[in-house]
């Protein structure tokens, strides 16, 4: 009841997409996973953008869209976002949304089913495009943040590999909390509490023995009514009060919950933070081959 009930408020997948043309998209890849893998046995579609020629071919990042968003509605602003950028672009889509709706096994959305799509992606940048998760920024907008957190966690106890980086674009604390600032404590506590806790993944992130510290950028409107950007200071001011050492925060002054600067308010704090604490995130090379090995197969 209390996940069936979150998941009817988290998850609005925009109505009646428009699949013959998302599928005629020359950036929409299809790929399925080994079944022994986490998150395979199942065909699922991206959008794939390769960096500009002559920038940053071996640097990626993972980009995990909106609640009310899908491949087909995001796809000109990743375009822009990937020049801008000058790295390579994956874009996912989540069960239930876009071309996924006619994919079999994809077709419901649930969380555990985001998760089992975030995994794949990682999965599909290492072993088929041959790129080192060091090498790999997760960046979530919104819904996409929850996701990215425990992909960062997963990658690490599954694989134990290391992400290159995070950035979290207007995060929230939790489901729970968003539901309390639009209905109240009492109406909020219908959501389970560990319902995309992300101040609760964040903690386990840095806290996580044996393992690097993540660099994490949180980027935040500051004229979110959405997502109020009391969620994204809260998540800063509890990594470095855990001793985070390289979180850091943007909160941009005339920026709402759908429209950004691209290159103010998002390509260039990015690009700086990452230069910063993202080692070789400005080298120009090649792929690298095959990809990292799977520790746990």
């Amino acid at each position: 009841m209390g996940l069936s009930l979150a998941a009817s408020f988290v998850f609005l997948p925009p109505e009646l997409p428009d699949q013959q043309r998302a599928q005629a998209s020359k950036n929409i890849v299809w790929d399925q996973r080994p079944a022994k893998l986490p998150g395979g046995g199942v065909a699922r579609p991206f959008l794939w953008f390769s960096a500009p020629e002559g920038a940053r071919s071996k640097r990626t990042v993972i980009f995990f869209h909106g609640n009310a968003e899908d491949l087909q509605l995001i796809e000109a602003d990743i375009v822009q976002f990937t020049q801008a950028m000058k790295c390579n672009v994956l874009a996912v889509e989540y069960p239930g949304y876009g071309l996924c709706l006619k994919s079999k096994g994809c077709e419901e959305v649930s969380f555990g089913g985001v998760d089992d799509v975030a995994i794949h992606a990682l999965l599909f940048c290492c072993q088929v495009k041959g790129i080192y998760p060091s090498q790999i920024v997760l960046h979530g907008r919104s819904l996409g943040s929850a996701p990215v957190l425990t992909l960062a966690k997963r990658a690490f106890d599954m694989f134990q590999w290391e992400i290159g980086g995070i950035i979290l674009q207007c995060p929230f604390i939790s489901v729970r909390q968003v539901a309390a600032d639009y209905v109240g404590l009492a109406g909020s506590l219908l959501v389970p509490a560990d319902c995309y806790n992300n101040m609760e993944t964040m903690r386990r992130l840095c806290q996580s023995p044996g393992r690097s510290p993540v660099p994490i950028l949180i980027l935040h409107g500051q004229l979110d009514k959405v997502i109020k950007p009391y969620h994204g200071r809260t998540l800063l001011k509890q990594a470095q009060d855990l001793g985070h050492p390289c979180i850091e925060g943007h909160f941009p002054a005339n920026a709402t919950h759908n429209h950004w600067s691209l290159r103010e308010d998002l390509v260039k704090p990015m690009d700086l933070f990452l230069q910063k604490y993202m080692e070789g995130w400005n080298e120009q090379a090649g792929w690298l081959g095959d990809g990292p090995s799977l520790r746990c197969f």
